[in-house]
């Protein structure tokens, strides 16, 4: 197996990227995040990691020089989405109506659903040939990762309340004794009042 790396050419306008340690850093965290994310898709092979770091490093240092006031992590992040759709679109050939960032999302869950035994990884975002055999598998695994959803209607159903409901409808079942009920309930409320501030004082 043959793993192509493409030169890594970091922009010079504005300094180069060894000139301080924060732009050192920077680069540094740019690299590390890109790492965390191929490795989160069992992408394990160090060699194979590491070119697919550089890869994307190599882009974003393309646009480092036009894009000043952006950090290197985030023109990574975008390059490294950028090629995982570009790549996804040319292996699930037909896939060119559905939106980018859930072609990204299912994509990327496909190839967590793949078999171990798949090897997808030293194809993965470069452009030789992939297998039909490889591609049915991905295939198969981005269909899987796709939920069937199911339209429900949901219809408003009475709460039952239990003793209150009883008690309201004996209570609406009063008619004009309602009022002296009313007034009763009250002064037998303020009588226990009254009697548990008289024999605590």
């Amino acid at each position: 197996m043959e793993l192509s790396v493409e030169p890594l050419v970091f922009p010079s306008q504005n300094g180069t990227w060894s000139d301080c340690a924060e732009s050192l850093e920077q680069w540094n965290e740019a690299y590390r995040r890109v790492e965390a994310y191929f490795s989160a898709l069992r992408v394990d092979n160090k060699l194979l990691l590491s070119s697919l770091v550089f890869k994307i490093l190599g882009k974003v240092s393309e646009r480092a020089g036009s894009e000043p006031d952006r950090l290197p992590v985030e023109l990574a992040a975008e390059e490294t989405d950028r090629l995982l759709v570009q790549w996804f679109r040319r292996v699930l050939d037909g896939s060119e109506v559905e939106p980018v960032d859930r072609l990204s999302a299912r994509g990327r869950l496909a190839l967590l659903m793949v078999q171990s035994d798949v090897p997808w990884q030293q194809l993965f975002l470069n452009d030789e040939p992939v297998p039909e055999s490889v591609v049915a598998a991905i295939k198969t695994a981005y269909l899987r990762a796709d939920p069937d959803f199911r339209f429900v209607e949901m219809r408003p159903r009475p709460i039952d309340l239990g003793i209150v409901a009883v008690a309201n409808r004996t209570f609406e079942s009063m008619g004009i004794w309602k009022t002296a009920v009313q007034w009763l309930l009250w002064i037998g409320f303020g009588l226990v009042l009254a009697a548990v501030f008289y024999f605590t004082r």
